[in-house]
């Protein structure tokens, strides 16, 4: 059986007008106010028409959300194949990349790679630099692992992202604590740990340390432009508050208030497209239980009644 929401409507509807015949037998205008009293005039005949209305109205009910529960299971397999089928495409691109390095016969390699975009030859590694996060400020004597944990703790919680792996990157030179390059399971662990990153400022253990996205060479270059420019800005106006958002450089008067930077707009569109549909679900979810309950109550009430007759 295939579900939309007009199946709820009409449900909705049919469970409507059943209950609007159960207030009209009974003289009452809610269905709080009715009372076995409320039953005992009615012929016996009627009452069995419109027990077995609600016994409709509950089969239909129980349809509907069996129905409900396919159509979610189907969505989550949905995503499940999209993913695997993107997982797919990536390791194709990946094999195909390697097999081009056997074509120099044909091609020279140097030649070639001065033609390819760079955007193209970043594709195979953005994914996964879209897992990682960069820790500044890590000392480097220290048990690295549960450093990594106590950090991370620090800044998500104790319910925050459990890291798939973790390195220092970069070669070792006394009195430098190198950068630790940490990858998470997904997309959205990383950019999470990086929104969560201004809470260890309140830390006394790890107010020094510093978490970054995993920046590619030219990403990191321009950063450090960036920043040059906004440390020049802030000794040339030192009266207001500097600060990085969105790749540009922002001022303001107001330096204790904190700036959230904007999620990008396809991914603030899927949070809401979900946060709607699961409030529409749990809406339906309250509004059949409150209908079961009190379909629940009219059964007890006419079979109370039913025993007395």
């Amino acid at each position: 059986m295939d579900i939309s929401f007009n199946d709820f409507y009409c449900l909705d509807n049919k469970g409507q007008k059943v209950l609007r015949s159960v207030l009209k037998l009974a003289g009452s205008n809610s269905l709080s106010s009715l009372t076995e009293q409320s039953f005992r005039r009615a012929d016996t005949d009627t009452l069995s028409t419109i027990i077995l209305s609600l016994v409709d109205v509950v089969d239909d009910s129980l349809n509907v959300l069996r129905a409900a529960a396919t159509a979610m299971d189907k969505f989550k397999n949905d995503q499940i194949l999209n993913q695997q089928t993107v997982i797919k495409l990536q390791e194709e691109l990946i094999s195909k990349q390697a097999s081009a390095d056997t074509v120099e016969s044909k091609f020279n390699r140097e030649q070639f790679e001065g033609r390819l975009p760079s955007v193209v030859r970043s594709v195979v590694n953005e994914n996964e630099r879209q897992k990682q996060v960069i820790l500044f400020g890590v000392p480097e004597e220290c048990d690295l692992s549960s450093t990594i944990e106590d950090v991370l703790k620090s800044a998500s919680g104790q319910g925050g992202p459990t890291p798939k792996q973790f390195y220092r990157v970069g070669a070792s030179k006394p009195g430098k604590d190198r950068p630790v390059k940490v990858q998470f399971k997904s997309r959205e662990e990383a950019r999470d740990t990086i929104s969560n990153a201004k809470y260890l400022k309140r830390s006394e253990k790890y107010g020094n340390v510093f978490i970054a996205p995993d920046r590619s060479p030219e990403e990191r270059a321009q950063r450090r432009n960036l920043v040059q420019h906004l440390r020049e800005k802030r000794e040339r106006e030192p009266g207001s508050y500097h600060y990085i958002s969105q790749g540009k450089i922002c001022s303001r008067d107001h330096p204790r208030e904190t700036v959230q930077p904007a999620k990008d707009l396809l991914t603030t569109s899927i949070d809401n497209i979900n946060l709607s549909f699961a409030n529409r679900c749990k809406s339906f979810e309250d509004d059949m239980a409150e209908r079961f309950r009190r379909l629940d109550d009219s059964f007890s009430r006419f079979n109370k009644l039913g025993t007395k007759k």
